[in-house]
């Protein structure tokens, strides 16, 4: 019954007639994921023809190597081939050239970023940047042009994140964005898998139907998994390397995804779009109590940040418990689908539980780690307008050649091919969220960043006493923050 190893999670094919009507600026005609024939929508409508693109070198400065087409086709993994063949229509279509410049170290790149704008040279056209280095030392550090004045890109398009205004924008800025050109990010971001066989045996009803009606929340978590987490050898202690648990995650991953997932935040917008520190204490200490009970209370299986920089192998044992079948439910994001292709027991997939069902929206977090696409200040007008341009063109490419092949190849693990997960993982990815505070102070290690965090850490039940004692700190924090971004408060 039980296996080895794990690493993350899964993903669902999107049903052709949903990715279709998605697509509301295109044609109409469905798409494939990467099997997008002449006559089909394979790029925005809105966009014309550019002739200044002939024979033009385009440099895109990346963080992940999945972000851009590899240097030879690779039929044998589909995400390649699709982002392959999306950039070699590109280049075909407009005669240029796509120059990826791969960089794998975040802080590297962000100084070479940096370095850019200091000496004025302009070498980078597009940069796919780390989210959290893209905010807090890039777009800080006034290296950074606001994406809302560039020709030619139109964030209401769906190949653009619609909450990137919540997470980046300050005032009228916007320097950091995220949508389907970048695969990377997509796959990083917050889902619920549980071990459907374990489910099947212990006659619990599959959540899907829940979860389609709207109704599927954290107080049905805490009632699957009360009293699941047990002895499984009899020696009279629960450890992971043996027993069994209701659920599993790591710190870093479920920790804010259940935070954020449930609708909490600490910053509101003034209507200037400014952010503003109001945390709701009392709300905010409600939706905790849930989490603290589900991940403390009822002994989930929760690897911490200690724990990991004791041993670094740590953070992934979750993903291993649940592979091996000892979990219910694990806690993480759309990474690693495929690694779950050696697991017995068949999974399933969720979107994040609402707080209760009142909560409008499931909200999909999306990790710090995630990339994000900026602009460097220092190119040239006609180059901001080549950029401008260029990021249209791969947002809406990638949207109709890449994203259904991107679901389709994690989903693909022979354990997960059901209709519902499909339908599942197009929630997921249309309702992924972005925090501003999580984003812009993480970096300074303030409560409104890390709170949920290192209060599970600690095995604390409240956690309205860090929230109250930083409040100075916060809003000189955030008075730093707009200063940067030329507002004074």
């Amino acid at each position: 019954m039980y296996k080895k190893l794990l690493v993350m999670l899964l993903c669902g094919i999107m049903l052709i007639s949903v990715f279709a009507g998605c697509a509301n600026s295109g044609s109409g005609d469905d798409t494939t994921g990467g099997n997008v024939e002449e006559d089909t929508q394979w790029i925005s409508a809105d966009l014309e023809e550019n002739e200044n693109l002939k024979d033009m070198q385009i440099n895109i400065l990346c963080n992940s190597a999945t972000d851009m087409a590899p240097e030879e086709n690779n039929s044998a993994d589909p995400l390649e081939d699709a982002v392959y063949r999306r950039d070699d229509k590109i280049e075909s279509y407009y005669g240029c050239e796509l120059n990826a410049l791969v960089e794998a170290d975040y802080v590297t790149l962000g100084n070479k970023v940096k370095n850019d704008v200091t000496s004025g040279t302009g070498d980078y056209h597009i940069v796919y940047q780390h989210m959290v280095n893209s905010a807090c030392t890039l777009g800080m550090g006034n290296c950074l042009y606001n994406l809302t004045e560039l020709n030619h890109v139109n964030f209401d398009n769906p190949w653009w994140d619609q909450d990137c205004k919540n997470g980046f924008m300050i005032g009228d800025n916007m320097m950091l964005a995220c949508g389907d050109l970048l695969p990377s990010s997509m796959l990083i971001t917050a889902a619920v898998m549980f071990n459907k066989n374990l489910f099947d045996q212990q006659g619990i009803d599959m959540p899907y139907d829940d979860a389609r009606e709207g109704t599927w929340t954290l107080d049905d978590m805490l009632t699957i998994t009360k009293d699941q987490t047990g002895d499984l050898n009899g020696d009279g202690k629960v450890i992971y390397t043996d027993d069994f648990y209701g659920l599993v995650g790591w710190s870093l991953d479920c920790d804010y995804n259940f935070y954020f997932g449930a609708g909490c935040t600490m910053f509101t917008h003034d209507d200037d779009h400014l952010p503003v520190y109001e945390p709701d204490v009392d709300r905010l200490q409600t939706v905790y109590d849930k989490i603290y009970k589900l991940i403390v209370t009822q002994n989930a299986f929760h690897v911490t940040v200690p724990e990991y920089q004791a041993n670094n192998a740590m953070y992934t044992e979750p993903n291993n418990v649940f592979k091996q079948g000892r979990a219910l439910f694990y806690a993480g994001y759309l990474s690693a689908g495929t690694g779950l292709r050696e697991m017995e027991h068949d999974f399933g997939i969720l979107p994040q539980p609402k707080y209760d069902e009142k909560q409008a929206e499931y909200l999909s977090f999306v990790n710090g780690a995630a990339s994000t696409v900026v602009v460097p200040k220092s190119l040239s007008e006609a180059d901001l307008d080549v950029a401008g341009y260029m990021l249209e063109v791969l947002a809406s490419t990638s949207y109709y050649m890449v994203t259904n092949t991107l679901y389709d190849k994690v989903a693909k693990s022979k354990n997960a091919r059901d209709p519902e997960s499909a339908e599942m993982v197009d929630v997921i990815i249309r309702h992924r969220v972005f925090d501003f505070g999580y984003t812009h102070f993480h970096e300074k290690g303030l409560p409104c960043a890390s709170i949920i965090q290192t209060a599970l850490n600690n095995s604390s039940p409240s956690i309205i006493k860090d929230i109250t004692k930083s409040e100075k700190n916060t809003k000189k924090a955030l008075r730093d923050v707009l200063k940067a971004y030329g507002y004074e408060p």
